[in-house]
C-alpha cells in the first residue's frame, strides 16, 4: 500500500489545509482558508490543540502528516489540525476574527522547527481513502469522524461520479455498508430538504447535531413501515409514500434532533415518539391523491377502483393498490395489506416470496417472454425477467439484480425451513424490493 509513499520534508508555507476534510460536515464547502481555520476554532477545539503543542512543543513522536501535490504546493489530507496550530504558531495563519484568542508565546526556536514539516507525500488522494477510513471509522487509534462526517465522506466520493464498486473500495468497505452509509445520509438531506423556522434549520445544519437517533430509530422492527419510508437500496433514493409520510417523518427529526424530548431516543416505540402526532392534520395537508399515481373522485377512491388512502397498518407487509386485471395479486396484496408480520414473520416471508414470484411472472406473461410456457421457480423467473426478452426500467433491472446477489438466498432458505424467519430481516429484504413492487402492480 505505501511502496508509493515518499517521505520528506515540506516547507510549512507551502502546505495547503484541505476544504474536502470530513470533519467538515457543513453543507458549503469551506472557500479559504480563514473559513476552514474558523470552522476548526469552533468545532474542532483547535484553541486547546494550540495551547498543547504550544506547551509541549512540536511533537517529533506524532505521526507525519499525510500531504498530497497540488501543482507547486501541498494539500495536507490528514493532519490539519496540527498543520493548522503550526501555521498559527508561527505566524504563517492569522486567528479569524470571528474567534477572540490570546496567542500564547513561544520562542523562536520553537517556531522556526515547525516551519518545516515531515511529511507522507500520497500519490493522490484516492491513495489516502482506505487509510483514512481505517484510522477514523473506528479501527484505528486516532478520534473517529463524527456520525454525520463519515457518512458524508463516503457520499461525497460517491456523488463525485465514482461507482459502489469503486466507492467501497476506496474506503475498503463492503458494498452493503456503502450503500447503507449513503442511504443515511441522503436520509439526513430528506430532513434539511423540509420546512422549517430560520432557528430549526439552524439546528439541522449545525456540525454538532445528533441525527443517529432517527436513523436508529427507522431501524427498529416496522419503524419504516409505520412512517411511510423506504430506502431504494438499488437506486440509492430515500422514498417517501405520500405527504402524510413526510409529515411523519418531520414529527420523528423534531421529537428527536430538532428540539429532543427528554426520554425519547434510537430505541424508543413508536406509540412513544407518534402519540402526539395529529394524524388528521397530516393527512389534510396530504390530500391530491395521495401519490397513488391515480386520479382521485369525489368519494376518495382511484381509477382502480381502490380507496388512495389506505391506510398502512403497523408491520404490514405493503399497502399498495393494484391496477393489474390479475386475481392472484389482488389477493396476495390484499393479505399483505392485512399481515402483521411482528407476529407471523414465517407467513410474512412466504408471502413476500409468492407476491415478488407473481409478480415477475405476470411481467413475463405480459411481455410473451415465455412462449412455450415453462414452469419457473423464483430465480428462473427473475433470471428470464433480468435477461435480453423482458424490456423493464434500468431503476428495476438495478432493483432486480441487487435482490438476487442479495436477498433471494434468504427467500429461499427461509421458504424451505431452512433458517427461522425473523421480523428484522423480512422487513431488510422487503424494503430492497419494496419499489419494483409498486411500480409493477
Amino acid at each position: 500500500m505505501f511502496d508509493k509513499f515518499q517521505y520528506e520534508t515540506v516547507p510549512l508555507g507551502s502546505i495547503d489545509l484541505d476544504p474536502k476534510n470530513p470533519r467538515i460536515v457543513s453543507q458549503l464547502q469551506p472557500k479559504n482558508e480563514d473559513e476552514i481555520l474558523s470552522y476548526f476554532f469552533e468545532y474542532e477545539d483547535l484553541e486547546e490543540f494550540i495551547k498543547k503543542v504550544a506547551s509541549e512543543g512540536k511533537n517529533l513522536g506524532a505521526e507525519r502528516p499525510y500531504v498530497v501535490k497540488n501543482g507547486s504546493k501541498y494539500t495536507v489530507v490528514e493532519g490539519n489540525t496540527r498543520i493548522a496550530a503550526y501555521k498559527i504558531l508561527t505566524g504563517l495563519s492569522k486567528i479569524p476574527k470571528s474567534h477572540k484568542f490570546s496567542l500564547p508565546s513561544l520562542s523562536e526556536t520553537a517556531k522556526a522547527s515547525m516551519l518545516n514539516v515531515e511529511c507522507s507525500i500520497a500519490p493522490d488522494r484516492d491513495a489516502m481513502l482506505p487509510i483514512m477510513a481505517r484510522s477514523h471509522f473506528g479501527e484505528g487509534d486516532k478520534e473517529r469522524w463524527g456520525y454525520l462526517g463519515s457518512r458524508k465522506a463516503v457520499y461525497d466520493e460517491w456523488k463525485s461520479g465514482r461507482s459502489i464498486a469503486s466507492t467501497a473500495k476506496a474506503f475498503n468497505l463492503s458494498q452493503g455498508d456503502t450503500r447503507e452509509l449513503i442511504l443515511e445520509y441522503l436520509l439526513y438531506l430528506s430532513a434539511l430538504s423540509l420546512k422549517w423556522s430560520k432557528s430549526e434549520k439552524a439546528t439541522l445544519l449545525s456540525p454538532k447535531v445528533q441525527f443517529n437517533p432517527p436513523v436508529r430509530f427507522l431501524q427498529g422492527a416496522g419503524h419504516k413501515s409505520k412512517v411511510g419510508i423506504s430506502y431504494d437500496k438499488a437506486n440509492l433514493k430515500i422514498v417517501f409514500d405520500d405527504a402524510l409520510s413526510k409529515s411523519k417523518f418531520k414529527h420523528l427529526i423534531t421529537k428527536l434532533v430538532v428540539a429532543p424530548v427528554k426520554g425519547l431516543g434510537a430505541t424508543a416505540k413508536y406509540d412513544q415518539v407518534f402519540s402526539d402526532f395529529d394524524e388528521g392534520a397530516g393527512k389534510s395537508n396530504s390530500s391530491s391523491a395521495a401519490s397513488t399515481g391515480g386520479k382521485s373522485n369525489e368519494k376518495g377512491k382511484s381509477q382502480s377502483g381502490q380507496s388512495s388512502n389506505t391506510k398502512k397498518k403497523p408491520y404490514a407487509l405493503f399497502s399498495y393498490p393494484t391496477t393489474l386485471n390479475n386475481a392472484v395479486i389482488e389477493q396476495l396484496m390484499k393479505d399483505a395489506r392485512n399481515i402483521n408480520c411482528k407476529n407471523l414473520p414465517g407467513a410474512g416471508t412466504f408471502l413476500l416470496r409468492a407476491i415478488i414470484e407473481t409478480v415477475l411472472k405476470h411481467i413475463i406473461d405480459d411481455q410473451n417472454a415465455n412462449p412455450l410456457g415453462k414452469q419457473m421457480d423464483l430465480e428462473a423467473a427473475m433470471n428470464v425477467c433480468l435477461g435480453n426478452t423482458v424490456k423493464l426500467s434500468k431503476d428495476d433491472q438495478k432493483i432486480l439484480s441487487e435482490f438476487k446477489k442479495t436477498h433471494i438466498n434468504y427467500l429461499n432458505l427461509g421458504a424451505h425451513g431452512n433458517v427461522v424467519p425473523n421480523t428484522d430481516m423480512l422487513f431488510i429484504v422487503r424494503d430492497a424490493i419494496d419499489q419494483f413492487i409498486k411500480r409493477n402492480i
